[in-house]
């Protein structure tokens, strides 16, 4: 039952790839990978090298080769093209990186097996292949996965190992410590404030816990072993470079926004924020539920919810507030709890076990309906206004730039006033109408459309604000006309 859940989940995923264009950050992805496979890793340094060459990995099997191009957006978008080409490559690169999501169910199967036995189990796959946020950057050329994935593995393997740190489990440890250092450098903050929080939990004795020091010193220097071979031996400054890139970013800020406000260093409760959007409306009964009875009927859950604790805890000290895509490891833990709390009330009274029929229900119907465009997904919170409350990698990112040329296309267009949040579109993908860039004061004669994403954080145009749209396309961009 399992496997068929991902094989279903899967087969959602693939059907996006030509229905969505690429992503503001893809093409930089494909491209960094593309170096790497040719030596080198100089270019965006932020992000380590796993989700990127298995994407480059992908497309040189399909005859690409490195361009050169003068940096990683552009090196991406010149070896996606155009027309054909363009979906061709961007599909063939996108599937490069499904592994990721079948590492990822796998993960979150065995944790909840390991928690709350079989049922569980499929419940907790169920649960996680039917979130939108997750289905969304299961199918991108990111890195976003490749966290979630090993994030959930590395703390899964963690758990098997504190159950008796002997050889082969300290070597596995240490294969999936030094995975998750190469998948994304924010699980180096959050395992560490998870196992910690997972510490002040149980509160070991002192001396229980000097038997793992040895076995830990292995599976780092394991963990180690596994950073160089990714950093290809000679490059891995590069890893410590990148690590300091990500710090001076973050102590920097990004522009973002949330609830209507513009922000460039973040606030605390951004996350907490867009989780309570994002995140559908059944799978937070479930995870507030699982919390309440799980402490009721002492259910062993303190793993999962150290994992989602830890994520919080850092998240919240962020200063970069761009998309849910940046805690998306969290879904694995709520997965985990909402599941065996679910299994175990299955078991009760058939109210119970009908309420929690309906909620998985939901579940399925909530992200269903907004295929094929899982990035844009909000819940019902929101009465169908993502923008009033989040916006960039939540919701406009670039992935309706085909759904926008199809509108123009319907309509006879032939120029387009329209400044996009992916701009590298008009260089990489399907035909587009001529194209000049919105003026910020008043609208230009003719079509002008507007990204949701730059309007809400770059203020762009600032007359949108002002106009009702006439026209909307999805749920990431207003569109207009006024007579030449």
């Amino acid at each position: 039952m399992a496997v068929l859940l991902v094989v279903l989940a899967s087969a959602r995923i693939v059907s996006t790839y030509t229905a969505l264009s690429h992503t503001m950050d893809e093409p930089d992805h494909l491209g960094c990978g593309m170096q790497w496979l040719n030596g080198a890793y100089t270019w965006d340094t932020e992000h380590p090298p796993l989700a990127r060459v298995m994407a480059a990995v992908a497309v040189s099997l399909a005859g690409e080769r490195l361009v050169p191009a003068g940096g990683s957006d552009l090196e991406g978008t010149l070896i996606l093209g155009r027309d054909d080409h363009y979906d061709r490559i961007l599909s063939i690169a996108r599937f490069g990186v499904l592994p990721l999501f079948w590492i990822a169910s796998l993960a979150v199967f065995l944790w909840a097996k390991r928690a709350g036995g079989p049922r569980a189990a499929v419940i907790a796959t169920f649960l996680f292949t039917t979130t939108p946020p997750v289905l969304a950057h299961a199918g991108l050329v990111t890195t976003d996965m490749a966290c979630t994935a090993f994030a959930a593995l590395t703390f899964l393997a963690s758990l098997w190992w504190a159950d008796h740190p002997g050889r082969p489990r300290t070597v596995l440890f240490g294969f999936a410590l030094g995975l998750a250092a190469v998948a994304k450098f924010s699980l180096l903050a959050y395992l560490p404030a998870a196992w910690l929080m997972l510490l002040a939990i149980h509160r070991p004795p002192v001396s229980t816990m000097r038997r793992y020091l040895a076995p830990l010193a292995v599976a780092a220097l394991i963990g180690g072993v596994v950073i160089c071979i990714a950093y290809r031996l000679t490059l891995v400054p590069q890893f410590f470079a990148g690590i300091q890139a990500l710090m001076k970013h973050n102590a920097a800020g990004h522009d973002s926004y949330l609830l209507g406000q513009r922000r460039h260093t973040g606030v605390w409760y951004y996350f907490p924020v867009v989780l309570s959007v994002k995140t559908p409306i059944a799978m937070l009964f479930l995870l507030a539920g699982g919390l309440i009875y799980g402490w009721r009927k002492r259910l062993p859950l303190s793993a999962p919810v150290a994992l989602a604790a830890g994520i919080l805890i850092v998240s919240v000290m962020s200063r970069i507030n761009i998309g849910v895509r940046h805690v998306l490891p969290i879904y694995t833990a709520f997965s985990v709890i909402g599941a065996v709390a679910a299994a175990e009330m299955l078991r009760g009274s058939w109210r119970r076990a009908a309420g929690i029929l309906l909620l998985l229900g939901w579940q399925a119907v909530s992200g269903a309906a907004q295929h094929p465009d899982y990035t844009a997904y909000a819940n019902e919170f929101v009465s169908g206004h993502p923008e009033d409350v989040t916006a960039d990698s939540d919701l406009d990112w670039g992935q309706d730039m085909k759904l926008v040329a199809a509108f123009l296309s319907r309509h006879g267009a032939t120029h387009v006033a329209f400044t996009p949040y992916c701009i590298s579109y008009l260089s990489a993908g399907r035909a587009f109408p001529t194209t000049t860039r919105t003026d910020w004061y008043h609208p230009s004669p003719g079509w002008n459309v507007v990204s949701l994403s730059g309007l809400k954080v770059f203020d762009h145009p600032g007359w949108a604000e002002k106009i009702p749209p006439q026209f909307k396309i999805g749920k990431t961009h207003w569109a207009y006309y006024f007579p030449l």
